[in-house]
């Protein structure tokens, strides 16, 4: 499955030329020391180039001039990394397939208090079914939101075919995998896609795009996630390729519950051991008699933080599982440690209430017993 996953995601992704109206832009010039960073870039940018349009159009063809199409090492820079990583390894080799041009183009305009998105999906050129996955980025510009193909833009300097296009346009060649990126208000099937039926017309809205992005780019990463399985599984899985990408998505929420479940199981044996330092104490403190000497109502109060901690740490464990199924951590071995540290707190607070209760004449009698 992982192969299977890997040429999906990372596969090539062809240059083609289609028959859209031709964006020009002049040639933009960034130094040379300012383009080692996507965020230095975007300072740059920001501070010399005022409006949107020039900015995009600056971005655009610096890295449609400066990234070079290359597969050599497209699994080890892509595959695990975050986007920042991603982008930083993008700009060091100036060299990518399409994941690294979108991303790079995104996080510069994402930079620039422009909103962006990174979209996956697949490409019909022609009439002809690309079986791999691509990448392309969505910009939102003058209050509506276009689409953009660095790669397939790659070299055209001052002269661009895939830079702010529109839905409507974009939707005869890219499909992204989650219909909401159509950025359509009634977006198509993967059947309608494959078969270039993009003409057909629909009278009724699925959604208000602005409305559903603006909800959609304020979750966290997670929910992005979900949300987009979600849109997923009820559009229909209709070919190999969204059902890899589906099982990719999955497969990334799984990993992020799965690090939820280890922070989990971290903080309550971290719980465990704060109310097992807290307990040693108190005993090592009984084992010397009480000395020196403490109020009673500060002795009374030296056991109390334990209780709270293995509480703490219960309430935890319990959570444990409740998303992805739980294999990796021994719930059952860490709460047995709790029990025994709460039975033999349960001893010692009897201890010291026999103690407070009694006369202080008699008490360093209880020591010897």
């Amino acid at each position: 499955m992982k192969k299977v996953l890997f040429f999906l995601l990372f596969a090539a992704c062809y240059f083609v030329t289609k028959g859209q109206q031709e964006n020009s832009f002049t040639r933009s010039f960034i130094p040379s020391s300012q383009t080692y960073s996507t965020a230095v870039i975007a300072s740059y940018v920001q501070a010399n180039f005022s409006t949107d349009g020039n900015k995009l159009g600056a971005i655009y063809a610096w890295i449609t001039s400066n990234i070079h199409y290359d597969k050599d090492s497209m699994y080890n820079i892509n595959w695990g990394v975050d986007e920042h990583t991603k982008a930083a390894s993008t700009l060091r080799r100036r060299k990518g397939v399409c994941e690294n041009f979108a991303t790079v183009f995104t996080d510069i305009v994402s930079r620039c208090g422009i909103p962006a998105f990174t979209i996956t999906g697949y490409t019909n050129v022609s009439g002809n079914i690309k079986r791999s996955g691509h990448s392309w980025s969505a910009v939102q510009f003058n209050n509506e939101w276009l689409l953009c193909d660095p790669t397939w833009d790659a070299g055209a300097g001052n002269h661009a075919n895939w830079f702010l296009i529109s839905p409507s346009q974009f939707i005869e060649t890219h499909m992204p995998f989650d219909p909401l990126w159509q950025l359509l208000p009634q977006p198509l099937s993967q059947k309608e896609f494959d078969k270039g039926n993009y003409l057909k017309k629909k009278d009724v809205p699925v959604w208000n795009i602005a409305d559903s992005i603006d909800h959609f780019l304020q979750l966290d990463s997670l929910q992005q996630l979900e949300a987009s399985a979600r849109r997923m599984q009820q559009a229909g899985i209709d070919n190999d390729m969204v059902k890899y990408w589906r099982n990719y998505v999955n497969m990334k929420i799984a990993i992020v519950y799965g690090d939820q479940d280890m922070n989990l199981y971290n903080g309550a044996v971290a719980d465990l051991n704060k109310a097992t330092a807290v307990f040693n104490t108190f005993v090592q403190y009984r084992n010397n008699r009480f000395i020196p000497a403490k109020p009673d109502a500060d002795l009374n109060n030296l056991l109390r933080p334990v209780n709270g901690l293995l509480a703490d740490a219960r309430k935890k464990i319990k959570h444990i599982g409740e998303i992805v199924e739980n294999f990796q951590y021994d719930t059952k071995g860490l709460t047995e440690r709790l029990d025994r540290l709460a039975a033999k707190t349960v001893a010692q607070q009897s201890f010291l209430q026999q103690y407070i209760t009694s006369a202080v004449a008699s008490r360093d009698k209880l020591f010897y017993k």
